[in-house]
């Protein structure tokens, strides 16, 4: 008698899986690919936020020399609040 339960495999629920070496390998794999390409999504969104901080940070001193060139501020004030944007 099987049980109510029973589902005819007659304990091969892995289809013979489950004690295979080569499983076990191709198991690992499949580990490090996923553990792979969290770290490499994880590291690209780093980036991402990194570049937007900077591209914000190039246009403003690119703003700060254009009111240096047309005469807006002058070259202590110009000096100043760039030494401010580059810390």
């Amino acid at each position: 008698m099987h049980g109510y339960w029973y589902n005819g495999f007659d304990n091969m629920m892995n289809f013979g899986y489950e004690n295979s070496w080569w499983f076990m390998i191709y198991d690992g794999l499949k580990l490090l690919v996923i553990i792979g390409a969290v770290i490499f999504i994880a590291k690209m969104l780093m980036n991402r936020s990194n570049n937007d901080h900077a591209s914000n940070s190039n246009r403003a001193i690119n703003i700060l020399k254009e009111r240096y060139a047309r005469g807006e501020i002058s070259e202590e004030e110009y000096r100043d609040q760039l030494n401010k944007l580059r810390e």
